[in-house]
């Protein structure tokens, strides 16, 4: 499948929010101060105003947080009954997402993007214009039934999300350090003592 600029560019911004986390940030928590969700909003191409305040930081965090539960859960889960409750989940919040950010969708055209899709101004909170993204390609991930292109990295010392844009769903490690390298050294170095 080929993503649009814009789903493309949401779901990377959506993996690398949750990838911000403490748990998962080699550097720490990237969002614990205004300057630190400037600076994502900024590397994630937001037009208009990128002024961060303490509360856009601690709702984006929320944000980031609820959206963890829910997508780990669809990620773990093992039969139809369980992806489909977990599916439910992550519309569940998707919606309040929406009306938490005061969605009020608009076809745009700006810079070096053509037409694409707001769902809040560009006058909203830079918490809301992220919230908003997150929640816009949740909603193509889950009406195109691509929702398992979300997931965790396979090396057993790593639990970042990674988004998988491969026309054969078959990206395995994330892309915030060297896990797929590691594995693969770690794997030939274990054939080479077996041998």
């Amino acid at each position: 499948m080929t993503f649009a600029n814009d789903i493309r560019s949401n779901l990377t911004m959506l993996v690398d929010l949750l990838n911000t986390s403490g748990a998962i940030a080699e550097e720490g928590d990237e969002l614990t101060t205004a300057a630190g969700l400037h600076g994502f909003a900024a590397r994630h191409d937001f037009s208009g105003p990128l002024t961060a305040t303490k509360s856009d930081v601690k709702e984006t965090r929320e944000l980031r947080e609820r959206f963890a539960i829910a997508l780990d859960a669809s990620i773990d889960a093992e039969t139809e009954p369980e992806a489909s409750k977990a599916t439910e989940r992550i519309v569940s919040e998707v919606n309040i997402t929406l009306q938490w950010a005061g969605a009020l969708p608009q076809l745009v055209r700006h810079g070096d993007w053509d037409w694409h899709l707001h769902a809040v101004g560009q006058s909203a909170s830079l918490a809301d214009r992220v919230a908003a993204d997150v929640a816009l390609v949740l909603i193509d991930l889950i009406r195109s039934g691509d929702l398992d292109r979300l997931g965790l990295c396979a090396a057993e010392d790593c639990n970042a999300y990674l988004a998988d844009f491969t026309r054969n769903r078959s990206k395995r490690f994330c892309d915030s350090g060297t896990c797929a390298n590691r594995t693969h050294v770690a794997a030939f170095r274990a054939r080479q003592a077996d041998s």
